[in-house]
């Protein structure tokens, strides 16, 4: 008579490595939108730093200097030594002795040389200052596309707004309308000089610097990049040649934020959404709004709730309309 001997079972069976493989698959799926948003929250809360960062700057001009920098200049004084060529530099170039970028902007000699220099180009082209980025930004262009190449920036001053959105005659500068119309009634306009006498609606009632580094969906769903430092980069500024007047890296307010509807790409005066116009949207790729500068320096999420006379309000530092919470 024999006797069967038992064999112990080794490894899984199939069914029960697909029943393990499929738990993991359920853990992954609810640990992967928690992962993804720890990750969002850390690249949002550097985009705010480098805000503050921003905002401490320029309160250290305006200790300085007695006044904020222009949001766009040309070459003709106080801003330049009347350099030949016109085009002037931005509120991010005359900030960076104040952002630790003191050796970057001596090289660059802005006030005596255009932002067409090549002499920009040796002393900034093709680097990158991770202060005038968002690190949640996917957009791909880096450097600006024309010389000097130089950092293509994810945020801009906000030059003022436009009353009722859409009304030419309303702008405070009718004469430089090539690319969109320009206002000067906010903090960092073209050849502005305020200070925070001049900020009559309050420092922290004003809109100052905002993010802009994010897709535009134009008309026919295309995607482009808008960002107002595009074609000639962060330091670039007013651009003044005769019938070709450009203001660049300051934006005149006339559209909601992260506009989900496909919207006119042109360069006339009726919009300006385009690289060289300076009426493109607020955007970020935060979800649900913009980080923005407010005036006293203190970094804020604006949603993209929020209706275009209450951003009217918020870009225009004399309207004497205050927005209480936003």
């Amino acid at each position: 008579m024999r006797i069967a001997s038992s064999r112990s079972r080794l490894g899984f069976t199939l069914v029960e490595l697909l029943v393990v493989i499929a738990i993991i698959g359920v853990l992954i799926a609810l640990l992967l939108p928690a992962v993804q948003a720890a990750r969002e929250a850390a690249r949002r809360s550097q985009c705010s730093n480098n805000l503050k960062q921003m905002g401490l700057a320029l309160h250290n001009f305006h200790d300085t200097f007695g006044r904020f920098p222009p949001g766009a200049s040309d070459n003709s004084a106080p801003f330049g030594k009347g350099y030949t060529s016109p085009g002037g530099h931005s509120w991010m170039a005359y900030s960076m002795p104040f952002l630790e970028l003191g050796n970057a902007y001596d090289s660059c000699d802005f006030p005596n040389r255009s932002f067409y220099d090549s002499n920009i180009e040796t002393a900034i082209g093709n680097t990158n200052f991770p202060v005038f980025g968002c690190p949640s930004s996917a957009l791909e262009q880096e450097f600006s596309s024309q010389t000097p190449k130089t950092m293509v920036a994810d945020y801009i001053g906000i030059a003022g707004h436009v009353d009722g959105y859409g009304s030419v005659s309303a702008v405070n500068d009718t004469s430089d309308t090539a690319f969109g119309v320009s206002a000067t009634n906010g903090v960092l306009a073209k050849q502005s000089k305020n200070t925070f006498a001049s900020i009559t609606d309050g420092s922290s009632n004003t809109i100052v610097v905002s993010e802009i580094g994010d897709w535009v969906y134009v008309s026919g769903g295309t995607r482009k990049d808008v960002r107002s430092g595009t074609t000639h980069g962060f330091a670039a500024g007013y651009q003044r040649n005769t019938g070709s007047r450009r203001v660049h890296n300051c934006v005149t307010l006339r559209h909601i934020i992260n506009p989900g509807s496909a919207i006119e790409y042109t360069t006339d005066t009726s919009d300006g959404v385009s690289e060289l116009g300076y009426n493109s949207p607020l955007r970020s790729a935060h979800p649900g709004g913009v980080m923005i500068l407010v005036g006293d320096a203190s970094v804020r999420f604006l949603t993209e709730s929020v209706d275009t006379s209450s951003m009217a309000r918020l870009a225009n530092r004399t309207d004497g309309l205050v927005v209480s919470q936003f």
